[in-house]
């Protein structure tokens, strides 16, 4: 395998405490004592030699999205799904077969998994957002200058691992500032706007294992994966958001329902007097809610806008 010079760069930066320019540094510093007679990528494998880094190691790696960089192996990922794509076929060279991929993320950014081997595309029909997995054994690859984790026959996967939690979900800049009347299924989308209703919280009895809404049975709760279970309980919040072009239902789950109205929250006619009217930033990704016929807003991320920025971007459109 050979490694480029970014990938070895961000290697290096993984795995020390150096920062990207202290790295180069050390490289040009190597460049000039071999009087330019061996490449940058040389140099960088010089550097990392004398780190004591192995670029080549094939023993797992335990990393975090934003870490992700093209050519490495053996990696392992905690993550929670984002967003399921339909399974495909593909046939290429005399080969053919199917294709299971996903988006996932964790609290530095998302990626897109894809998974091309036929057992764990099987196990994956199991999957559903809000899932949290463990990969196992993946590597990594560059696709039109975007980073995807990839898994092979060598991959594993958990499934809502126990004792396993991911935190607020970082959407990549590549999720964009739209207005409410231009939102399109299924795409990643930030909305900046004002709660003009909300709806009383609920909490749903969830199978502490995979995360899914258990049945009552009797006085005891069941899973149809895991049998009886002690229950937990998960936020599930819905409000309508307005930034002037229209409005749309904002669903939050979990760690979201919390950040915005609170682990334990107070009353209802509190939780309105908190929120309605008061503006948020909004990141997640867009739903189509078959029953009603409509679009809504799934949020992976709340925050209160810096008015700074604002100002600024309205200075820019103006």
């Amino acid at each position: 395998m050979i490694l480029n010079y970014d990938t070895i760069i961000n290697r290096i930066t993984v795995e020390t405490s150096f920062t990207k320019q202290e790295i180069e540094n050390k490289i040009s510093q190597k460049l000039k004592d071999f009087q330019d007679l061996i490449s940058k990528e040389g140099a960088a494998h010089m550097v990392a030699n004398e780190l004591n880094i192995k670029l080549f190691d094939s023993s797992p790696k335990e990393l975090k999205i934003t870490n992700l960089s093209h050519g490495l192996n053996s990696i392992n990922i905690l993550a929670r799904i984002i967003a399921i794509n339909d399974i495909k076929t593909y046939k290429k060279d005399n080969r053919e077969g199917r294709i299971a991929s996903f988006f996932i993320g964790d609290e530095t950014g998302t990626t897109r998994l894809v998974i091309w081997d036929e057992n764990l595309i099987n196990e994956s029909t199991k999957f559903k957002e809000g899932d949290i997995i463990k990969i196992l054994n993946a590597y990594s690859k560059e696709n039109n200058g975007y980073k995807e984790l990839h898994l092979g026959n060598k991959a594993q996967i958990q499934l809502n691992p126990p004792n396993e939690t991911v935190g607020e979900i970082k959407i990549n800049a590549t999720s964009k500032r739209k207005d409410i009347a231009d939102l399109k299924e299924n795409e990643f989308a930030e909305v900046l706007g004002y709660i003009v209703q909300a709806f009383e919280p609920k909490f749903y009895n969830a199978c502490p294992v995979c995360n899914k809404k258990l049945l009552p049975q009797d006085d005891k709760f069941t899973c149809i994966e895991h049998n009886l279970v002690d229950p937990k309980k998960v936020l599930i919040f819905n409000a309508f958001v307005d930034d002037g072009s229209s409005n749309i239902r904002v669903v939050f789950f979990r760690d979201v329902a919390e950040k915005l109205i609170g682990k334990e929250p107070s009353t209802f006619e509190d939780i309105k007097k908190n929120i309605l009217g008061k503006q948020f930033l909004i990141k997640g990704k867009v739903n189509k809610n078959e029953m009603f016929s409509r679009i809504e807003l799934m949020a992976n991320s709340v925050e209160y806008p810096q008015p700074e920025k604002i100002i600024e971007e309205l200075e820019l459109k103006n």
